[in-house]
């Protein structure tokens, strides 16, 4: 995982809503072609086989990376070394960069938390797009197939162990994400992951859901909590 954190000149520079698609542009910009273009399933869908979050606070930009194969995480980092950070017309020099491994603690179950997104077509509206809660039996069949599917698509195989995705805790209100002029929801989920290695990697290093090159679907390992039995303290 690629660690990044800059400092911008001044605070609240009016970049908040379009910071996610000028990231993924720098990001595109250092790879290869082919990242860009994505993976193709058999059924005509595209993904992705990295992942971003990113967030604005004050003059300070907090940004995390991860690629499913480990030399796009070093591409990037070099790219960045030596070009510096560029987001639209602001070259930032101040950036801080470390590359960290948490792939190492993959445990099935692995217990991880993220904004996730999921959403259907509102049928009435035409294009209009339903986000939903991560509670509801909609969502969790959508992420259930999606994460099969992205796995079909990056590793060109079918997935043959179970793969059980449990919505441990969410939280009640649901927080906006801009990318471009659009507005995405998603809101926060702690979920624990029965799988095998490979597919437990490829959640880490791809995300989750819809719209994970977009500053969404990134997950991170929590802690499983303790367990407090009778006379221990």
């Amino acid at each position: 995982m690629l660690n990044i954190t800059t400092k911008l000149p001044t605070k609240n520079l009016p970049i908040r809503r379009v910071i996610a698609k000028l990231f993924q542009s720098y990001i595109y910009t250092a790879l290869d072609d082919k990242e860009h273009y994505g993976y193709k399933h058999s059924n005509g869908k595209i993904f992705k086989a990295m992942n971003f979050k990113i967030a604005y606070i004050d003059n300070e930009i907090h940004a995390k990376f991860v690629a499913l194969n480990p030399e796009n995480e070093k591409k990037l980092a070099e790219y960045m070394l030596y070009n510096s950070l560029k987001l639209g017309e602001i070259h930032l020099t101040n950036t801080s960069i470390e590359i960290t491994e948490r792939n190492s603690k993959i445990k099935s179950p692995m217990r991880v938390g993220g904004f996730i997104s999921a959403n259907i077509q509102d049928g009435k509206r035409g294009k209009k797009k339903i986000y939903l809660e991560p509670k509801s039996d909609k969502f969790q069949e959508i992420i259930h197939r999606n994460t099969l599917e992205k796995y079909e698509a990056l590793f060109g195989k079918q997935y043959q162990e179970e793969l059980n995705i449990k919505l441990i805790e969410q939280k009640p209100r649901e927080r906006i994400f801009h990318y471009s002029r659009g507005v995405i929801k998603a809101w926060f989920g702690v979920y624990e992951i029965e799988g095998d290695e490979d597919i437990l990697r490829m959640i880490l290093d791809t995300g989750m859901g819809a719209n994970c090159m977009k500053g969404l679907g990134f997950v991170e390992l929590l802690k499983p909590p303790s367990i407090n039995r009778k006379g221990e303290k």
